[in-house]
């Protein structure tokens, strides 16, 4: 009976996440035929505004990827060499990715001003 009440609680909730989204999107739809503004013409400028591509983009995700590596395999070396607690592998990851964010906007920074 349990198990019966935990899945339609499940399917329920996401029916209902859904059909509330689907209402609002309406909604908003009919409010913007109604103030003149066509839904194409909107979407348009919010793409264009929101998803603008970037060329450093990938060099900031390479980077990320290569030092959150470079992080596991420290942490790794760490564990065998040294008795270290197992959250030596979530804490060199976090560290080494935020090294890279912060590298990735030192670089950032020198080709903007370089523009």
């Amino acid at each position: 009976m349990e198990g019966v009440l935990i899945v339609l609680i499940i399917f329920g909730s996401t029916g209902l996440v859904v059909w509330r989204w689907l209402e609002i999107r309406q909604k908003v739809l009919i409010t913007m035929l109604e103030k003149g503004v066509s839904p194409s013409e909107f979407k348009n400028i919010a793409t264009k505004h929101l998803f603008k591509p970037s060329p450093l983009s990938s060099l900031k995700w390479g980077l990320l990827a290569m030092f959150v590596g470079i992080g596991l395999i420290v942490a790794n070396w760490l564990d065998q060499s040294y008795i270290v607690h197992d959250s030596i592998y979530v804490s060199s990851m976090l560290l080494f990715g935020g090294l890279a964010l912060i590298i990735f906007y030192f670089i950032a920074a020198k080709k903007m001003k370089q523009e």
